[in-house]
């Protein structure tokens, strides 16, 4: 079994909208500060202390020694710009560094962890991925190819040449994570590649074949940690996924009837080991209280006229206390008729006046307007003209000079 390891970031999709916000072209530092206005000293001691955080943190994992190596060596073998260690130490042990030097300083760091950490962590982790991935399509694919084959010739031992490649890929399936390997057979397994293989759409089980295939698994898994929840949340979320709403058919009339098709025949066969897993037949049930929730996410998709997800919401609420398929249509249908009123109600007295009843009227007040702007034009040019002062002697005003050669012009034309 593999020894955990503790790492900064929850999850994959955490560490990818990390990157986002810190690298993606549409974020800006704008953006981010949100208009918050600060202090100027508290801003660098903000901005000092995330450099002196980011080269202590990065140095201080190679300090193993008995005695304390040089902080600036350690960096150097690190590659971390001297000049942020230099920032360091002035901002540690002297006075705050201006603003505009440490602003830099932060983003050397950002592009140091942006070359040196981030982008290698995402390739490493999205090729790790992909190979775990396909790892466990292949365990899987291997699980189907044994058990179908010893279906076929009713082998029940545990000594024969099957018997014993199935105990080692149980063993090879159990070093791997059961949510992972269960999102694998939800995904890849379930439903058979041929689609007369696969449910009937009159059909509220999954084929024998398929039980018999996948049963055992789901048992195995179940054994080592309960597994009905996350398998319901894995059929869930692949019929949900998978919507029409979601997969717009081709624009090609015959391939969008053959996609329409394929695509009902998956999801209602995921419905089915989802109606499976209801009833609680192969010792496997949805627990009581996810029940609600798997109610809940389905009913707010049927407003999208899904056929596949109404057929399971109706024979999943037969035996529950959730409203009826006919209930609900009745009071989506309720709800739609109250929004379209409170529509209407909240646009009247907004009705766009377009002069229908006075066709006359827009010329008669383009010409008021004409005639009061005629006026005050006249008006303005009725005004004396300034000149410009001077006192009784004759003599210009203290501050002004007449200029012999000037003359007069508009402001900005040069004479």
């Amino acid at each position: 079994m593999r020894v955990p390891r503790r790492v900064p970031w929850a999850s994959k999709a955490e560490l990818a909208e990390l990157y986002d916000l810190l690298f993606a072209p549409g974020a800006n530092d704008a953006s981010r500060q949100a208009a918050l206005s600060r202090a100027a000293s508290a801003t660098r001691m903000s901005y000092a202390m995330a450099v002196v955080r980011f080269v202590n943190g990065m140095v201080d994992p190679l300090q193993t020694g008995p005695y304390a190596r040089p902080i600036s060596h350690l960096a150097a073998s690190l590659g971390i710009p001297s000049s942020l260690v230099a920032l360091r130490h002035r901002a540690t042990h002297e006075d705050l560094p201006p603003l505009p030097m440490l602003r830099r300083a932060v983003e050397q760091a950002l592009d140091y962890l942006h070359r040196q950490s981030f982008l290698p962590l995402l390739a490493s982790s999205s090729a790790a991925g992909w190979d775990r991935r396909a790892k466990l399509e292949g365990l899987v694919a291997e699980w189907k190819k044994i058990v179908k084959a010893r279906v076929r010739t009713h082998d029940v031992t545990n000594e024969s040449e099957s018997g014993l490649a199935l105990r080692r890929l149980k063993r090879a399936i159990d070093a791997e994570d059961a949510d992972d390997v269960l999102d694998a057979v939800v995904r890849t397994g379930l439903v058979p590649v041929a689609r007369k293989k696969r449910s009937h759409r009159r059909a509220n089980r999954p084929p024998k074949e398929g039980l018999a295939i996948w049963r055992p698994l789901l048992a195995h898994l179940d054994a080592t940690a309960p597994v009905s929840a996350a398998l319901t949340e894995c059929l869930v979320g692949a019929l949900l996924d998978t919507a029409p709403r979601l997969n717009p058919p081709p624009a090609a009339p015959d391939a969008a009837e053959d996609h329409r098709k394929e695509m009902a025949s998956y999801r209602w066969t995921l419905g089915t080991w989802l109606l499976w897993l209801w009833a609680g037949e192969g010792g496997l049930t949805v627990p009581e209280e996810e029940r609600t929730g798997v109610l809940r996410r389905i009913a707010r998709e049927l407003v999208h006229g899904d056929d596949v997800l109404r057929r399971v919401y109706a024979e999943l609420a037969e035996d529950t206390d959730a409203p009826a398929l006919d209930e609900l249509d009745e009071l989506l249908l309720h709800e739609s008729d109250a929004e379209s009123e409170s529509d209407e109600e909240e646009l009247e007295g907004l009705e766009i006046d377009d002069g229908a009843e006075k066709p006359d009227q827009a010329p008669r007040d383009v010409d008021a307007q004409l005639a009061a702007m005629e006026a005050n034009l006249a008006a303005l040019n009725e005004k004396p003209k300034h000149t410009l002062q001077t006192s009784a002697d004759g003599s210009s005003v203290p501050g002004w000079e007449h200029v012999a050669e000037w003359k007069a012009a508009p402001i900005g034309v040069w004479v």
